[in-house]
């Protein structure tokens, strides 16, 4: 069940059970997860120009103060340690190759990104909790959402 709040322009929950853990329950509005869903209105697609209006609706998913922490602690975590070992990697390519180090920037990043996804992922899964968007996709009103024309991905031009 959800109610809309005006002042907020979002979706907010009147359940308050946990959709990370399934056991606790959200204590205030701030603690739930506000998943962003996406309709698009209009689309023009001419030889120069191109365009899309769309609305983006958040949606409230259930969420308690221990599972809203790790997800935060989850994502601090991850990205202090993948850029870590991303910044390790590329001074180690550039002590080994020299100047032609320089191409183990690229790598370098994509170790920050996909390492620091992959790892917030494996970070929250080893704590026996749902990640943000699993969370998302299990949550009945995003899915009668989905179903009814609205997306998790912003259209683009």
């Amino acid at each position: 069940m959800y109610i809309f709040n005006k002042e907020r322009k979002r979706l907010e929950p009147t359940l308050t059970k946990c959709q990370f853990c399934e056991t606790g329950h959200s204590s205030s509005m701030e603690d739930n997860y506000f998943v962003p869903l996406f309709k698009e209105n209009d689309r023009t697609n001419v030889i120069v120009y191109r365009s899309v209006k769309y609305n983006k609706l958040p949606v409230g998913i259930p969420r308690c103060k221990e599972c809203k922490s790790i997800h935060i602690l989850a994502a601090g975590r991850a990205a202090q340690i993948a850029w870590g070992v991303a910044i390790a990697v590329v001074i180690l390519i550039f002590a080994i190759w020299g100047i032609w180090g320089i191409f183990g920037i690229f790598g370098g990043l994509i170790i920050g990104f996909a390492g620091s996804w992959l790892l917030q992922v494996k970070l929250v899964s080893d704590k026996g909790i749902y990640t943000k968007e699993e969370g998302a996709k299990q949550n009945e009103a995003v899915q009668d959402l989905v179903i009814n024309g609205w997306s998790l991905k912003q259209p683009t031009a």
